[in-house]
């Protein structure tokens, strides 16, 4: 029945190591428990949707490569939209939200993102959505989680809107049949009614959106307990307008192990004749001075080691912690009884978090 047919949505993504993909897959798991689908496509698969005839929603997902380029799998769609030729209202039909990916350490954040937002902008299309910009450098979950949480509410207004519009055409097209029956002496005038319809449509499409508001903002605090959680956020924090992220849902199982008298130092773990001591000749860093995180470009001396390695290989860098701040660490965490233990982590297997 068509009555049961799911609402349905344009779903693009540019990746460049596949983070934008895995988000975007997870908004597509997420579509069908809300009644939506998600038409998912690879932003450089132009033969497979057409923003130009897009009448439904488009939700974006597009992240930032190098020092602040866009994927290569955007650089088609971006070359196109860049246009100088193109109108102001070219995509004024358009209704988008847009997740931006990138990392503040670099010069030009999000600016993939932020490229196709403004062009989009430019030509006329419109946010139903407000624009989300995820940074790496302090947890891409940060904004990604709260992100989605708020797509379906803004999506189902989307919808909701545009039913209304669909209703109000209807009811526009049988006020002008009714009325081209009316002998021409007793026609009343077309114009004004119209306009009255109108008036009174939007009174209605106010009170409607306020009303399903309300109902959506119900139904999330009934269905979560109003005791304080680490877990999720709970009223009044998540109703109100601080941009403060909800903590995303455990996906993170962690075990500890007996040691049964075994060693539980690094060393122990690793077997012997694959540890080199080699010296660092050449050290650069590569971030600014006032960088959350810093990175350096490492230089090895590996002449005096003898190990087979092929292009590709990886190593790993073991670096001692400092004995005081681990006491410090296990005493905050209420773990200084359990310092001696082996600790197993692993990601759960309910989980649905991708990646």
């Amino acid at each position: 029945m068509c009555c049961d047919l799911k609402k349905r949505f344009l779903l693009l993504y540019a990746t460049q190591k596949g983070q934008a993909k895995a988000i975007a897959e997870e908004i597509q798991q997420q579509a069908g428990a809300h009644g939506l689908e998600a038409d998912m496509h690879c932003m450089s698969e132009m033969d497979k949707y057409n923003l130009e005839a897009e009448k439904d929603p488009v939700v974006i997902v597009i992240s930032t490569t190098g020092t602040g380029d866009p994927p290569d799998t955007a650089r088609k769609l971006i070359k196109k939209i860049q246009d100088k030729t193109l109108p102001p209202d070219h995509f004024a039909h358009l209704q988008y939200g847009l997740l931006g990916l990138g990392d503040s350490e670099y010069t030009f954040f999000c600016n993939g993102g932020k490229t196709v937002d403004r062009r989009l902008q430019e030509l006329g299309a419109q946010r139903f959505y407000d624009t989300g910009l995820a940074d790496d450098c302090v947890g891409l979950e940060l904004v990604v989680d709260p992100w989605i949480d708020g797509l379906w509410l803004a999506l189902k207004e989307v919808f909701l809107l545009q039913k209304e519009k669909e209703d109000m055409s209807s009811s526009a097209n049988a006020v002008t049949n009714s009325l081209s029956t009316v002998p021409c002496e007793h026609k009343p005038d077309l114009t004004s009614d119209i306009q009255q319809l109108k008036l009174e449509d939007e009174d209605v499409r106010s009170s409607s959106v306020l009303s399903q508001k309300l109902v959506d903002v119900n139904r999330v605090t009934s269905a979560q307990d109003t005791e304080p959680s680490l877990v999720h956020s709970v009223p009044p924090i998540s109703q109100s307008a601080l941009n403060v992220p909800a903590l995303p849902p455990e996906y993170i199982e962690v075990q500890f192990q007996d040691t049964h008298g075994e060693d539980p130092s690094p060393a122990s773990l690793i077997s012997e004749g694959t540890v080199f001591e080699v010296p660092v000749t050449k050290a650069f860093q590569l971030t600014r001075e006032d960088a959350i995180k810093t990175a350096l470009l490492l230089e090895l001396d590996i002449s005096d080691t003898t190990f087979d390695y092929q292009p590709g290989d990886s190593f790993c860098v073991i670096c001692p912690n400092n004995a005081s701040e681990v006491e410090e660490l296990l005493h905050i965490l209420g773990l200084s009884e359990k310092g001696g233990q082996f600790v197993c982590v692993k990601v759960k297997q309910s989980t649905k978090k991708k990646g």
